[in-house]
């Protein structure tokens, strides 16, 4: 390769790490502007945050190995009762609870996925279903640990560092830098070899095993991811609402959970978070809306699987490269 073609490449290559670093400055101004710009939102920002987390984890299971799992209201329910019992029974730290749980939920993602992903196409899905199901029974029934119905009261808030975390702003930050590592992790896990594992089991499972990849491993290291990010999200909501319920981890949240996946997109950081603030946002249209929110999900599901199978971000994407390839033709045909 001369050097006439290795220096464009180059230059290539550090106009967009440059682009990249602009647009984290950017990214970060515009978090911490937020809650001085739009104040009255706050709550609906947190609790956009915490599902955009408990979405995040999803992606490279659904997006690159084409698993859909709707079981991530059971790790919810563990990160969420799990933390209000170890900080309430035993005074553990909020920090610590969190980080325990969320690494049990990871391995026992991974003793569900041993037995689960070797289920192909809508029948993982179903098998996911059964645990929404059983959690929300479970929930519901077993009051010695969660409450039952009228759910778990006076859970701490986070304590970290010694500062609690307890306005709604220091909830949306803490949520901000979390999202973001979870964004940026799954971003490079995406552009990793493993990424390209799951991506190629997700084609085609059979041509990849004769390559030598073991699907099973690499989808249920997926899992382990989305578990891990589910219970993250559950007791940062029992940390910031101070209570927890079944109806925060019901059946139907499960499948809003996938919708909000689908319909940004599962292939992108950005597009789990395009469909929280849908899903989330819509209800406080109002009452009244509210009661036909998942009507309107649902048609909002069937037309982008339809006419945006890559999801709305993929959508803005597209249209973004196909607008600036068709500048320099038009310029050019001046």
């Amino acid at each position: 390769m001369s050097i006439a073609q290795v220096a464009p490449s180059r230059g290539v290559a550090v106009s967009g790490r440059i682009t990249r670093i602009g647009l984290a400055m950017v990214g970060a101004v515009l978090v911490v502007a937020v809650p001085y710009l739009i104040p009255t939102q706050m709550s609906l920002l947190v609790t956009v945050g915490i599902f955009y987390l408990a979405c995040i984890g999803l992606t490279p299971l659904i997006g690159q190995a084409g698993q859909v799992s709707l079981g991530q209201t059971l790790f919810m329910a563990i990160g969420a009762y799990g933390a209000g019992l170890l900080t309430l029974r035993w005074n553990w730290p909020t920090v610590l609870a969190a980080i325990v749980l969320a690494l049990f939920c990871g391995g026992l993602a991974l003793l569900f996925g041993a037995v689960f992903l070797r289920l192909r196409g809508y029948y993982f899905a179903l098998a996911t279903l059964g645990l929404a199901v059983a959690t929300a029974s479970l929930s519901t029934a077993w009051i010695a640990v969660t409450g039952g119905p009228s759910g778990m009261v006076d859970i701490p808030s986070l304590n970290l560092f010694g500062y609690e975390v307890f306005s709604d702003q220091a909830n949306f930050y803490l949520l901000a830098v979390l999202g973001g590592l979870a964004a940026w992790i799954t971003t490079n896990l995406r552009n990793s070899q493993t990424g390209r594992a799951l991506a190629a089991v997700g084609n085609d499972a059979i041509a990849a095993g004769m390559l030598g990849i073991n699907g099973s491993r690499y989808k249920a290291t997926a899992f382990a991811i989305s578990a891990v990010t589910a219970s993250l999200a559950g007791s940062l909501y029992a940390f910031y609402l101070r209570f927890f319920s079944p109806e925060i981890i019901t059946v139907t949240v499960a499948f809003s959970i996938v919708i909000m996946v689908a319909i940004g997109g599962s292939r992108s950081a950005f597009g789990p978070l395009i469909g929280a603030i849908v899903i989330q946002g819509v209800p406080q249209m109002g009452q009244t809306f509210s009661i036909w929110v998942p009507l309107l999900a649902g048609l909002v599901l069937i037309v982008v699987m339809t006419y945006f199978p890559a999801g709305l971000w993929g959508a803005i994407s597209n249209a973004a490269r196909g607008l600036r390839r068709s500048v320099p033709a038009d310029l050019k045909e001046q």
